[in-house]
């Protein structure tokens, strides 16, 4: 029978509150009431405390069978769940078989969780994690606890967030990392006052109990021991016929009271608690128990050099591991006390072979350990890799389509690839996942409005660009004045594609504030004129008259994307410059602003608005925003259209 020594959970003791405490001495005249009762509640009542008066008999298995059909007919999923659970606690404390336990707890999950019963949800999930831990599994069982304990936090549940709490310190208790146990323990410790659940109060501070006696803090471990007595009498004197089925957690108990005396000096304590100990014993005593009280005995005796009652002691303990097939662990653990007590006798060719062959043991377990771990490690790895691929081959679908686009949305793919690569980075942790998510749906919005203020303005000029090309390029004989023409034309049309895609590159940046600025200092007046020099000799055929209130004004700030702002103010669309214009142009200070106007602007004339303006203007408008300007554009009937737009002096200058 396989045991969990190294787990201090007292298991029985979860089921408290299921149903009334029921000693076993009553087991026959329930079955006598069982009869005469109907196929109702009164009924599943009764079985379920026929199942828990027998856990410690060898009917325990039968009675959860009963329980179980007799719910499953009523279909009364509380008393499934309840009946499902004294199975998981029969293979749990029994036979230790994993599959089993995980069956059962498989079982009750969802009903548990459908009907919100997180007390057997909880308390069964903690059950298969301890079988986790037993059989060495310790990343899955560190895994589930991690899961266990989001979940209850999730819905509240402090007995379940308790109970993940006690599975992760025996997980760290198991891989030797000491302060992240001490870390878990106290936050356990902290939610004792919430908990109302005497069995859970006591596996919590038996964990501390073991703790402390395992780093020599016997102070707190005597703080410890006194709690778990004061909850165990108020349990007794509340059902004083329960006495009997509280011996085993009374026999820990004075254990550990026998260890912190022998630690402490005090002899005539420790013997008093060694011999109350030896009081809660019989023939229904929790194995693992049996043998730690013996395992008490011998260190008891080697304190009082009583060796040769030691020596059988441990002869008697190795039978007992043996015949019921505990761990190798366990029987190593023996054969060093009896190499310890032949060492203290002074039987040194005894006790070499022992030592040498609890040495091989220890090693043979740590490489089985080793290996378990790397299994489980790699099963996790290759989990991963098949997310990591079904998110490549989701990706390589994006690339395939997008690839039809146009070269010039090749920016934009590269984007989508970037992000893609981050989520699949971020798909190895669960919390990130979310993020990832989050930025593949602002890539996916910033695509849509690229897409949106590409589609029909990019068209029309690519168009002409394919159409005249393809005529140049036709067998049919044209004249060279023709030609020319056609020429002429595409290179029209493509200096307007280059500037269109080059306005909305720019506005994808700035949507973004992806926008790289070269900032330098500059006379702001300055700029003004030369934007004004450049319209003039570019466009003949447009006036600017210029007012300026400001003598000089020293601006850090894009020279270049301001001076290209307001030329674009001045002469508007390629179509709007080529009528004549009469524009007048004005900069004015108040304060730390500077107010710009231009009046009869082409950029504002409705009869002018086409894609291209309307880019210019989203332009404008990021570009002042970002360096805390505004933009404002205003086409009343009554006013010829104007362009307003501010600029801070002070903070900038």
């Amino acid at each position: 029978m396989k045991k969990m020594i190294c787990i201090l959970l007292f298991c029985l003791q979860t089921l408290a509150g299921l149903a009334d405490n029921t000693p076993k001495s009553v087991v026959d005249s329930l079955l006598t009431q069982l009869e005469t009762l109907p196929h109702d509640t009164t009924r599943l009542e009764l079985l379920q405390k026929l199942a828990l008066a027998s856990q410690n008999s060898s009917r325990s298995l039968e009675f959860a069978d009963r329980f179980f059909k007799e719910a499953q007919q009523q279909k009364d999923d509380y008393y499934i769940c309840n009946a499902a659970y004294f199975h998981v606690l029969h293979y749990y404390n029994n036979e230790g078989e994993q599959d089993s336990v995980a069956k059962w707890v498989n079982l009750i999950k969802p009903i548990a969780q459908d009907i919100k019963y997180w007390k057997i949800y909880f308390n069964s999930q903690r059950l298969l994690i301890n079988i986790y831990i037993y059989n060495h599994q310790y990343e899955y069982a560190f895994n589930e606890a991690t899961l266990m304990l989001e979940k209850a936090r999730k819905t509240q549940s402090v007995n379940g967030e308790s109970a993940a709490y006690q599975c992760l310190a025996t997980v760290y208790h198991q891989t030797n990392r000491w302060k992240e146990e001490e870390k878990i323990l106290k936050k356990a410790y902290a939610l004792l006052p919430q908990i109302t659940h005497s069995g859970s109060q006591i596996n919590i501070l038996f964990q501390l109990v073991n703790f402390c006696k395992f780093r020599k803090n016997y102070a707190d471990m005597k703080t410890y021991l006194d709690n778990i007595r004061t909850v165990l009498e108020e349990m007794i004197s509340k059902n004083p016929e329960m006495l009997e089925s509280f011996f085993d957690q009374y026999l820990y108990l004075e254990i550990y009271y026998t260890y912190l005396y022998l630690e402490t000096n005090e002899p005539e304590q420790a013997k008093v608690h060694y011999e109350k100990g030896q009081t809660y014993i019989t023939t229904d005593t929790f194995l693992p128990y049996l043998v730690s009280y013996q395992n008490l005995t011998i260190d008891y005796c080697l304190y009082t050099k009583e060796y040769d009652t030691a020596l059988a002691t441990v002869d008697s303990t190795l039978h007992l591991v043996r015949k019921y097939e505990f761990s190798e662990a366990d029987y190593a653990k023996e054969l060093r006390y009896k190499a310890d007590i032949l060492k203290s006798m002074e039987r040194y060719s005894e006790a070499l072979p022992l030592y040498k062959r609890v040495n091989q043991i220890q090693d043979s377990i740590y490489i089985a350990v080793s290996n378990r771990q790397l299994e489980e490690i790699k099963d996790s790895y290759h989990l991963n890799q098949l997310l990591l691929e079904q998110g490549q081959l989701r990706s390589y679908i994006q690339t395939i389509i997008l690839a039809v686009v146009s070269v010039i949305l090749i920016l934009c793919i590269f984007y989508i690839l970037h992000i893609s690569r981050l989520r699949k980075e971020l798909r190895l942790s669960e919390k990130e996942t979310k993020e990832a998510t989050l930025q593949t749906e602002e890539a996916n919005e910033m695509k849509g409005r690229f897409l949106s203020n590409m589609s029909h303005a990019i068209r029309v000029p690519l168009n002409s660009v394919v159409g005249f090309s393809q005529l140049m390029a036709s067998p049919v004989e044209i004249e060279e004045a023709t030609r020319q023409e056609y020429s002429n034309i595409i290179q029209q049309n493509t200096e307007k594609l280059m500037l269109l895609v080059n306005n909305v590159l720019d506005l994808s940046r700035l949507e973004a504030d992806m926008m790289k600025f070269q900032l330098m200092d500059a006379d702001i007046v300055q700029l003004c004129n030369d934007a004004i020099g450049a319209v003039r000799m570019q466009h003949p055929n447009i006036k600017v008259h210029f007012q300026n209130n400001v003598e000089q004004c020293i601006l850090h700030t894009d020279c270049n994307r301001i001076m290209q702002m307001i030329i674009s103010t001045l002469a508007g669309s390629s179509t709007a410059s080529q009528e004549k214009q009469e524009i007048h142009f004005s900069l004015d200070k108040k304060g730390d602003i500077l107010y710009f106007k231009v009046a009869n602007s082409p950029l504002a004339d409705k009869k002018h608005t086409s894609q291209e303006t309307s880019i210019r203007h989203d332009i404008n408008r990021l570009l002042l925003k970002h360096f805390g300007g505004t933009y404002q554009i205003i086409t009343d009937d009554t006013t010829a259209p104007t362009v307003l737009f501010t600029y801070p002096a002070a903070s900038l200058q």
